[in-house]
């Protein structure tokens, strides 16, 4: 068994601060007008939902979200170092390659052996090769390329970008019927969506991202969740090499 302790540090981590951001986005609703969106009144209801899109987000939000992405990151990252026999501070090109589209011209494959060059375990460089988002069906949508496109996006550009919306919550099952209903109808907006699914749950206002893997329905919470979850199956399959 590998020592991962620094790795394990970071998503510790990661885990605090999703937990933190959770709380802190449940009191920013408590705090304020329509913590739960009014579902039998529909003027009442469109008087909520303005309300809540007029509100301006707490910088902070983007900014704890930007420090658990950094985290998964980071894990990725250090796992390109922790199997790289010799590495040195001069080999600064050594991290996790995380490649879109397969790299087939000469540049990309440069790159993405200079990444792995001093990874001799064999089995930990086919699990870096499997778990590349070019090998995914919807390569945009995968967990490793959300991660590592949000990184670069919160250290390069700007912080992560949150909007108030609402959302039901519901049975894991009833989630890919509501994104096929919201992909069926692309004139309504997400409230709009979330609104026709009001019998399965309590309608309430939250935080999501602008775009996660091309998705404008996905909540914060949820979704970092679900990418630390990645992260952390992944990193445990690296463990047993």
């Amino acid at each position: 068994m590998q020592d991962f302790t620094g790795i394990d540090e970071k998503l510790k981590r990661a885990e605090d601060n999703i937990l933190y951001l959770d709380e802190d986005i449940g009191r920013f609703f408590e705090e304020g007008d329509h913590p739960i969106l009014p579902q039998d009144n529909s003027e009442l209801f469109l008087e909520a939902i303005q309300y809540h899109r007029n509100r301006v987000i707490p910088p902070r939000f983007s900014v704890i979200a930007g420090e658990i992405i950094h985290h998964l990151q980071s894990s990725f990252d250090h796992i390109a170092w922790h199997f790289s026999v010799g590495a040195t501070d001069k080999d600064t090109g050594i991290d996790f390659p995380i490649f879109l589209k397969q790299p087939v011209d000469s540049e990309n494959r440069r790159r993405f052996k200079g990444k792995v060059k001093l990874i001799q375990n064999s089995d930990v460089l086919q699990l870096i090769e499997r778990l590349q988002p070019y090998n995914s069906a919807d390569p945009l949508n995968h967990p490793l390329w959300i991660i590592h496109h949000f990184d670069i996006i919160d250290k390069h550009r700007e912080l992560l970008l949150t909007f108030s919306t609402g959302t039901v919550f519901f049975p894991t099952a009833m989630k890919p019927i509501m994104e096929a209903y919201q992909r069926a109808h692309p004139e309504l907006d997400t409230i709009q969506v979330a609104y026709q699914f009001q019998d399965y749950g309590t309608l309430t206002p939250y935080i999501s991202f602008r775009d996660l893997g091309g998705r404008t329905f996905e909540p914060v919470i949820p979704g970092l969740v679900g990418l630390y979850n990645y992260t952390l199956d992944v990193i445990k399959e690296f463990k047993i090499l």
